[in-house]
């Protein structure tokens, strides 16, 4: 698990029993950011929305397949910015996560902070630099 600025945490796919120790050590959101079925044995969405529900903890399926759209930023955004934290994130490795997690505290942080903070965090994602700069409105200062 990697930590994020803003008491977020990513990392790769969890299970209800992972969620459970987690929620146990007092982490109160969750956002998933896989597709259902995207490798064998994967859990699917329903039922860790289900272990959330019992865990009284909240849960967000953003599933990011290929490429960044409008919605999924912007759902990320509600997520991260309305939801109980700690929050965990995750995706197969965290990744995505991380890049979902860099979209929506990108206008408040600015470029150069949420690029850094994803580094730091041990993901070299160099290639969402233009879109996030794009993303924040600074396209045309840099």
């Amino acid at each position: 698990m990697r930590e994020l600025p803003g008491d977020v945490f990513v990392t790769g796919q969890l299970s209800a029993v992972q969620m459970q120790m987690l929620a146990e050590q007092g982490v109160q959101s969750f956002i998933n950011n896989r597709p259902d079925m995207e490798a064998p044995m994967q859990p699917t969405s329903e039922h860790l929305e289900a272990a959330a529900q019992k865990l009284q903890v909240d849960y967000h399926h953003i599933p990011m397949a290929g490429g960044l759209t409008p919605g999924l930023i912007d759902a990320s955004v509600t997520a991260f910015h309305n939801f109980p934290r700690p929050i965990v994130a995750f995706c197969a490795s965290g990744m995505r996560s991380a890049a979902l997690w860099g979209f929506a505290h990108v206008k408040e942080m600015g470029v150069e902070a949420v690029m850094d903070a994803i580094a730091e965090a041990g993901y070299n994602l160099e290639q969402i630099r233009g879109p996030i700069t794009q993303y924040a409105g600074l396209a045309n200062d840099e």
